[in-house]
């Protein structure tokens, strides 16, 4: 997200200088994310511990200095992070993807969601503006820290997707993969996913189809890793099941333009990046009826309920979907750069001078 939004402030011309901070070990990776627009950008590399309590006390102590040396007219933080507005002279924004301290703690596991709490209540009451990836995480927000919008400008502004530059002809099928047609699902192995729900679906939908759709599960490994391995044995689905991890752009790019069904499980999500770049690949969606998830996809997805024998519902949906005619997504603009700057640039307008 940094990268996209640092490359459309310079693309289109909206700010003078743009100093991106970024860790020493991101270097190299956010300078091939930029492509061309490096040049245009000072990248400050931070040579510290890549660990949380390290990040932390950058963030807490370092920037403001890093703002001072600079001049900057604005710092915009990517993510919730400590931040004691006294120590600053500029306004600052962040951009909150979502409330996961509050709505799954099991993915910071006890203690750390406290502290994450922390960090999270403490950032929002001390920036100017806040930019909400989404309509649901604003009416969240609102509902969790209703005086938020006391102290901050607040706007919904999206995200930008962008696809890579190369062609049809850079598509890579990654090693293992049939030509068959198969399902998809792009997530990391966390609770919030449901990806158990996935596989139970996918299981119950396999018996009831008589045409062979293997599953192909990218993301990369986490707490429930090892039960969803346990899973897929249990349930006598191994030889359909296909886990991937680290695989190239390439690769993923061709993962969707050749799925037969793009599935979203989750009950919880943020964003879901997945979902918009399928939807831009223009694969046949289906979505947990969530209020992200339509928030993200609108019309352009089929949704099944998780209210109920969400299993069945799945495996249904999963079948439903099938039967429809393939996907005709033209959705490129709702995740363009300049429809997201555009937003941002109304927030940065509406920030309030810095309550130093």
């Amino acid at each position: 997200m940094a990268a996209n939004h640092a490359r459309a402030l310079v693309q289109h011309g909206a700010i003078e200088h743009l100093v991106l901070a970024v860790g020493a070990w991101q270097k190299e990776m956010y300078q091939s994310l930029l492509g061309s627009f490096a040049d245009r950008i000072e990248i400050v590399s931070v040579d510290i511990k890549n660990s949380s309590l390290a990040r932390n006390r950058w963030f807490a102590t370092d920037v403001p200095s890093l703002a001072k040396k600079f001049s900057s007219s604005l710092v915009h933080h990517s993510f919730p992070v400590p931040v004691f507005r006294k120590l600053f002279a500029c306004p600052i924004a962040v951009t909150l993807h979502d409330l996961y301290p509050y709505d799954l703690p099991s993915n910071f596991g006890f203690p750390n969601y406290f502290v994450n709490r922390m960090i999270l209540r403490q950032c929002i009451h001390n920036v100017d503006g806040i930019a909400c990836v989404s309509s649901a995480t604003r009416s969240h927000l609102d509902a969790l820290f209703p005086e938020a919008a006391r102290f901050s400008a607040i706007e919904v502004t999206g995200n930008y997707v962008k696809i890579s530059d190369n062609g049809l002809d850079s598509l890579c099928r990654p090693k293992g993969v049939s030509d068959t047609p198969f399902l998809l699902c792009v997530a990391q192995h966390r609770k919030n996913k449901n990806l158990d729900l996935l596989i139970r679906g996918f299981a119950k939908f396999s018996k009831s189809n008589d045409l062979y759709y293997p599953l192909v599960i990218v993301g990369a490994r986490g707490p429930e890793t090892r039960m969803l391995g346990n899973l897929v044995k249990e349930l006598d689905i191994v030889n359909k099941t296909m886990f991937l991890d680290s695989i190239a752009d390439d690769e993923l790019r061709w993962l969707y333009r050749n799925c037969a069904l793009f599935v979203v499980t989750s009950g919880i999500e943020g964003f879901c990046l997945p979902v918009a770049e399928a939807l831009m690949h223009h694969a046949r969606v289906l979505c947990s009826d969530i209020p992200i998830l339509k928030d993200v996809a609108e019309d352009e997805a089929n949704y099944f309920s998780l209210v109920g024998d969400a299993v069945r519902n799945l495996a249904t949906a999963m079948s439903e979907s099938l039967r429809r005619p393939a996907a005709t997504h033209d959705v490129e603009d709702r995740f363009s750069d300049k429809r997201v700057l555009a937003a941002y640039l109304r927030l940065y307008s509406r920030v309030p001078p810095a309550r130093a």
